[in-house]
This record gives C-alpha cells, sequence and structure tokens, in this order.
C-alpha cells in the first residue's frame, strides 16, 4: 500500500464518520454508540488474516479437483514417460 497508506487511512476514517452519520439518523443512538458498532482496526486485520486463509485453501481444494478430474490423462502420460526410462 506503500505510498497511499495515508490516503487510505483518511478515506476509511471519513467513510465511517460519513456512515456513521447516516445510521445514528436512522436508528435511535448516539454517535459514540455507533462507532462501538463499526469494526476496529484490529478486527479489519483479522478478517484480511482469515480471508488469506481461506484463499490458500481454496487454491489447494482447486488444485486438488483439477489434479482428480485430470488424473486418468496425467496417469496414462506419466506411466507412458516411465516406460521410456525403465
Amino acid at each position: 500500500m506503500g505510498r497511499y497508506r495515508e490516503a487510505a487511512r483518511l478515506a476509511a476514517e471519513l467513510t465511517n464518520k460519513e456512515l456513521g452519520a447516516e445510521i445514528a439518523a436512522l436508528a435511535p443512538v448516539n454517535s459514540a454508540k455507533v462507532q462501538e458498532l463499526l469494526p476496529a482496526k484490529r478486527d479489519k486485520e483479522a478478517f484480511v488474516e482469515l480471508m488469506k486463509l481461506v484463499e490458500d485453501e481454496t487454491q489447494m481444494e482447486t488444485q486438488l479437483a483439477f489434479l482428480r478430474d485430470n488424473l486418468a490423462t496425467a496417469g496414462k502420460a506419466a506411466l507412458m514417460a516411465l516406460r521410456i526410462f525403465v
């Protein structure tokens, strides 16, 4: 994120304030209560880490599914290659 980190932080802060104001206008709660409901930085970081883990697992599942679906073709090619060397 580097050079855009501060701009992203300010944008998120402004968005949270605007969202908080809109939520407060719709519900009978004060601004402090709305801020409690908005996600904290540590919550966002934990969510990003969780999504990375899910993505890694998804990639592994996709690779395994590809191997499973193409085992007949790959197995035949592997056996033909082994015959050449054995």
